[in-house]
Order: C-alpha cells, then structure tokens, then sequence
C-alpha cells in the first residue's frame, strides 16, 4: 500500500525512463485484459503496475515539459496484501473523507471493494478512487493529476468517474496468477 501512496506522490519522477506514446487499444497485464479509452495512454508497464492517462505523461516527461490542461490517470497495481481496512486506516490519518465505501463486483462475478473519497493533495481539494480486487491481488487507484493551484480537481474526478469506472468494469480479470 505504501507503494502505491509514494507512486502517487512522486508521479513526475516516476515517469522518467517510461516508454511514450504507446496508445494500444487494450493491453494485457498480470492477466487482466485492460480496454484503454479511445485517446488514452499507457504510460508505465511493469510486472508490479501498469499506469493509464488521458495525456501522454512518458512522452511530455521525456521532452522535460509539464503537462497542461485536464489530466487524469488510473493506476493498477500488484498488491498482495492490502486490504480494505487498510485503506480506511490511511485515509483516516490523512483526515479524508470516505464519499463512498461499497462492495462491488468487477467482470462480472468478481468481488471488490470501492471507495471514493475527498482530501486535500498539496493543499488542494480534490477526490480519488481507490478499488481494491483480492483475488487478484489487485488495486486500482484513479485520480485527477492536479495542476500547482488548481482548484477543481475534485470536479475534474467527477468528470472523468465513468471513464474510470468502465476501464475496472469492463476489463477481462482472467485466473489469477501464481506469483512468482
């Protein structure tokens, strides 16, 4: 879990030495077939997560630019051992609010819980989503990539919640792996 905070925290940083511009219309990963939204990118691959954007965070990082306007993205990644409570316990200390904290089923038949919630990120309000799959060890978290003193980031979220929803809904979870 702690992972996925420092990813989300460190973004920029974690986008150096990404491939860029690679816009498939679905990949594959860790036996998740993932559709990518029509003008979306992959931005970050590895056997331990797999990022998403609406804008080309690797090529912009690669050319040392920032990028400008909306950005949203969701990241997907290897979590073994977290669990739900987890979560609550951390956004408790961050003093987040819970929005919504629901179980739902993903692919069809496949458990998984859901919370969105409201806290403030480098000063500024804004909502993520955070959806967590056990059996596949999974956890996906979606966000607005906010801007230095951009207030509506949490708006921008509530833009983009049925994009996200659909990539965790529509996607093909297949059998769990055995980890290596």
């Amino acid at each position: 879990m702690r992972r996925i905070v420092l990813a989300v925290a460190v973004l920029a940083i974690a986008l150096a030495g990404c491939g860029g511009g690679n816009q498939p219309d679905t990949v594959s990963w860790r036996n998740i077939d993932i559709d990518v939204p029509d003008g979306w990118y992959v931005f970050e691959e590895t056997p331990d997560r797999l990022s998403i954007s609406n804008v080309d965070l690797a090529a912009l990082t690669e050319a040392g630019e920032v990028p400008t306007g909306d950005v949203v993205a969701m990241f997907f990644t290897f979590e073994p051992a977290t669990l739900p409570e987890d979560w609550r316990r951390l956004l408790a200390r961050r003093d987040a609010e819970i929005e919504t904290d629901d179980r739902v089923m993903v692919d069809g038949d496949i458990p998984a819980t859901r919370i969105i919630f409201a806290h403030q990120s480098a000063g500024l309000p804004t909502r993520e989503m955070v959806i967590m799959v056990p059996s596949r060890q999974v956890v996906v978290l979606s966000q607005p990539v906010p801007r230095d003193g951009q207030q509506d980031a949490g708006e921008l979220f509530l833009e983009h919640l049925p994009t996200f929803l659909d990539v965790v809904q529509q996607a093909d979870y297949g059998r769990p792996l055995l980890d290596e």
